[in-house]
């Protein structure tokens, strides 16, 4: 759908409710018998979709100009190509219909609810058909992820692309097929139904990686999908945020001005607290002393493959482009920090003392080689852990462990792209599935095996992996390690005698207590000790509610009106209350002083795109 203007829902209970709304975007006649053709009926072969309101029917997309994407969400290229996804939709609105296929990869990415968790987690709007038998990606002969096919309105396919970086011939393509049949296509909108109007509200969305602090004794977690990094006391208790929830950005600054977008990795030492910011392709350091959020690598711009000449080491680390850095850890110092390049499959390094960055491993091919480079080649490394002069990682797309050791690659447990699966047992016979964490200490090297939905252990005296907890499906579920479930977890970390686990899919912080082997979910709560101010949830005296869309990003002047006579009282408790609604609560922005009031002439400060505001006064 596309706006015409940033809008805002906005509630006020003095009598006027505001609602967002958005101007229907005229079009041709809708009425013409647009012919369905062998694409259409490809497309809709499969009956289960998500945010529409039924499973489409060939019929809906006859007469439309459609881009197909062809995706599993574990792939890296295929996250790389969503900004573009987003700006095309945002550009060409009704005039372009996206349809989603997703044909997975691994087992756990052809289930309808695991599906949705990737739909929820990367803002995706359009239809999305889950395409688990691969018979849409067979029909039309796609080979690779990502892949996209442009239909015109006759339901031919115009052009196909693959891989990445196409975003410019995307556009020119659509906007010619929108001129060669301007008057000839249908805009009307699809029966939709968005999952994210579904979702139950959660203090946590998708947290990433953790990070422990043991002089603060305080855990940091990426809250990933609310683009955000939060501060917990082991007692689950919030006690900072650095960004602002659910608004994405790069900007450097304060932990309120700051903005990260879809921030992963954490490190920590001597109050500061390095970030792996994935989405923005930036590697930002935030001062936990003075607090303020700086760019130290990356330029914002995603990197175009990967760098390959070993020569080009000491690059300048802001005037050189990164490609989603996925995990941070210190190796081989605490001078040098070893970054999980996710999208370029490498492992590089940034000096704090001189402000570049390094090739450490990974000639930038999709493999599992061993070896010292450029012979080695990585697949998506995803986590690290380091524990005494041994770098262990977790390569995702071949679902395997594996470990640098004086300057060589040795695979642990893994042996290829397509070689999945859950059991235990030594190299050759274990299988891991899509591994996105990993802990390392003199007990053993842990695993968040993240799409067996489960944590692993892998012993390196003697070459075998073993479950600790969970059993391959997903759900969530506290108790003894053999009954505890888990959805996606995506890190592990060791706190004092416990084991911390980013529980990704359920939102949640899990517990691992080796001792008494239980799991147990931590208890997220914000701080109480501050009096809360909160709306009053009985009006009596009111009698009317209206909803109104009010303009984003700008004061707004506002005025009280009284019936001719009427006046107020300068004695009586006047009082005037701006609340922003959150899913965890009310939070008070501001409270008006009665001088303001009696004047009735008040300003709203500048308010958020997409944010929904209670205006609640007592005269």
């Amino acid at each position: 759908m596309l706006l015409k203007n940033k809008t805002l829902q906005f509630t006020l209970a003095l009598g006027l409710v505001f609602v967002a709304c958005s101007r229907p975007i005229s079009g041709p006649s809708q009425h013409q018998p647009w012919s369905v053709s062998a694409a259409h009926q490809a497309l809709t072969t499969e009956s289960e979709w998500l945010n529409t309101s039924r499973p489409l029917k060939p019929e809906d997309l006859a007469g439309r100009i459609v881009l197909v994407d062809f995706w599993t969400y574990c792939c890296i290229n295929c996250l790389h190509v969503m900004p573009d996804l987003h700006r095309l939709e945002k550009e060409f609105g009704r005039d372009l219909t996206v349809i989603g296929v997703h044909s997975g990869k691994f087992d756990n990415e052809r289930d309808l609810q695991n599906i949705r968790a990737a739909v929820l987690r990367y803002d995706i709007e359009h239809p999305v058909v889950n395409d688990a038998e691969f018979k849409i990606w067979n029909a039309f002969g796609t080979r690779a992820w990502p892949t996209f096919l442009l239909l015109n309105p006759e339901g031919e396919v115009d052009r196909a692309y693959s891989g990445e970086g196409h975003y410019r011939e995307l556009r020119e393509d659509i906007q010619r097929l929108r001129k060669d049949y301007a008057g000839k296509f249908r805009s009307d909108p699809l029966p939709t139904a968005r999952e994210k109007e579904k979702a139950p509200p959660s203090l946590l969305g998708f947290p990433g990686k953790l990070a422990y602090a043991p002089d603060l004794d305080r855990i940091f977690v990426s809250d990933s999908s609310k683009h955000r990094i939060l501060g917990l006391q082991l007692d689950g208790t919030v006690v900072t945020e650095i960004g602002r929830e659910e608004e994405a950005g790069a900007q450097d600054g304060g932990f309120a001005e700051a903005r990260f977008r879809g921030p992963q990795g954490l490190l920590y030492a001597e109050k500061k607290l390095y970030v792996a910011d994935t989405g923005n392709h930036l590697l930002r350091m935030v001062d936990l002393e003075t607090g303020r959020v700086t760019t130290i690598a990356g330029t914002g711009a995603q990197s175009v493959g990967a760098v390959r000449e070993r020569s080009l080491q000491r690059l300048p680390a802001l005037q050189t482009t990164l490609s989603s850095p996925w995990d941070l850890a210190f190796h081989p110092d605490k001078n040098t920090i070893a970054i999980a390049m996710a999208g370029a499959h490498q492992l590089w390094t940034y000096e704090i003392s001189t402000q570049t960055l390094n090739i450490l491993a990974g000639n930038g091919r999709e493999s599992i080689d061993d070896g010292a480079y450029p012979d080695n080649s990585l697949s998506q490394p995803s986590g690290l852990s380091v524990f005494g002069d041994k770098l262990y990682f977790v390569d995702s797309e071949t679902s395997s462990l594996r470990v640098l050791e004086k300057g060589s690659i040795r695979t642990l447990i893994g042996t290829g792209l397509f070689d999945f699966g859950f059991k235990d047992g030594k190299q050759g016979v274990a299988r891991l599935q899509h591994p996105l964490g990993v802990w390392a200490e003199d007990s053993g090297v842990y695993i968040a095996d993240s799409y067996n939905h489960a944590i692993r252990r892998y012993d390196p005296a003697t070459g075998l992996l073993t479950t600790v907890a969970g059993n391959g499906t997903r759900g969530r579920e506290d108790g003894p390690f053999e009954q505890a479930r888990f959805n996606e977890p995506n890190a592990i970390v060791r706190v004092g005698e416990k084991f911390y686990v980013a529980d990704t899919n359920n939102h949640a912080i899990r517990v691992l207590d080796p001792a008494t082997k239980t799991a147990s979910t931590l208890e997220l709560r914000l701080p109480s000790s501050a009096p809360v101010a909160r709306p009053a949830e009985k009006l009596p005296n009111l009698k009317i509610r209206e909803r109104l869309a009010l303009a984003a990003g700008a004061p707004i002047p506002w005025s009280l009106q009284l019936p001719e006579g009427w006046k107020l009282n300068a004695e009586a408790p006047s009082a005037l209350r701006l609340f922003e609604l959150k899913p965890e609560g009310a939070s008070l922005l501001r409270a008006y002083p009665r001088a303001e009031l009696l004047a009735k002439q008040v300003s709203l400060p500048a308010l958020s795109a997409g944010g929904r505001y209670l205006l609640q006064g007592t005269f």
